[in-house]
């Protein structure tokens, strides 16, 4: 099993929230964030999923002097989770699925690519 299929639904949502981010995100963006989604959460829980997620090595933490204390930033460092995950996640649907799913995929994943590059052709 992956590293990937080994996470929650939070700690995804988080991933996506913090992918999508420009800057490093505070445990308070993220709640924000989430919360901005309808979905109903508490700060503490936002904060330790992200900290679990620092742990498995999905994110990346940088502290900084905050009102006399220290806060945390976070980031997804999302070409190296592609890195480690992609392989891994090939292997494990070559294992479960054989070669045909594997080349079905990569179908999938170009046709996909090349919609979304004729969509942006058309629009521009």
């Amino acid at each position: 099993m992956t590293q990937w299929t080994q996470l929650g639904p939070r700690e995804r949502e988080l991933l996506a929230v913090l992918r999508r981010a420009d800057d490093p995100l505070t445990a308070r963006d993220l709640l924000d964030a989430v919360e901005g989604r309808g979905d109903d959460v508490a700060y503490t829980t936002v904060k330790r999923t992200v900290d679990r997620l620092v742990e498995k090595g999905f994110v990346d933490r940088e502290s900084e002097r905050y009102r006399g204390g220290t806060r945390h930033r976070y980031r997804f460092d999302v070409e190296a989770a592609r890195e480690r995950l992609v392989p891994e996640f090939a292997d494990e649907i070559r294992t479960v699925l054989g070669e045909p799913a594997i080349e079905r995929l990569a179908r999938t994943v170009r046709t996909e690519r090349d919609g979304d590059e004729a969509d942006a052709t058309t629009q521009q």
